[in-house]
């Protein structure tokens, strides 16, 4: 959030991407295909932008998110060419699980959501036994952005503050 706080308007958002990001992660383990996860993000993502009244209609949420819900790491930024998203993962494999929407100012939605963007990227790598969140340690719950924002919005203005004094 720009202001370091989340606006209920951004928190309802940010919550459905946040826990379309964590049941997409629980999903990770050898046989699943990154095209299964994305069904699963699409449909999840589908059903809460409409109940928050930002998306009329499923065919629309495209507009919304080009992109599917992740790619393949590997000696590439984005290894999804040589990789097709119907092979089933495999232990050793590495993923993205990136979800998000970027709602555009002239999208037919309630105005209150018009220009937001919001994207939750976790890097994942496929154990034997289900995943293991390799940007796990990286804040993405609310509280934990939020403090992070205000801690740095407060050391630079007491270092602006202090470099302007002297």
């Amino acid at each position: 959030p720009p202001c370091g706080k989340f606006s209920s308007l951004q928190e309802e958002l940010y919550d459905l991407i946040l826990q379309t990001n964590k049941e997409c992660i629980k999903l990770c383990k050898p046989g699943t295909t990154i095209r299964q996860l994305n069904t699963y993000s699409t449909d999840m993502l589908c059903d809460g932008l409409m109940k928050m009244g930002i998306l009329k209609s499923r065919r629309l949420y495209h507009q919304l998110n080009p992109t599917s819900i992740g790619h393949y790491l590997g000696m590439d930024v984005h290894d999804s060419s040589d990789v097709g998203y119907d092979r089933p993962l495999q232990p050793g494999f590495v993923i993205t699980i990136e979800p998000g929407v970027y709602i555009p100012s002239s999208f037919n939605c309630p105005e209150r959501f018009q220009g937001i963007g919001i994207r939750i990227e976790d890097e994942v790598l496929i154990t034997e036994t289900g995943y293991e969140v390799l940007t796990g340690s990286m804040p993405k719950e609310m509280k934990h952005i939020e403090t992070l924002l205000n801690h740095h919005c407060h050391e630079n203005a007491t270092q602006s503050f202090a470099s302007f004094s002297s």
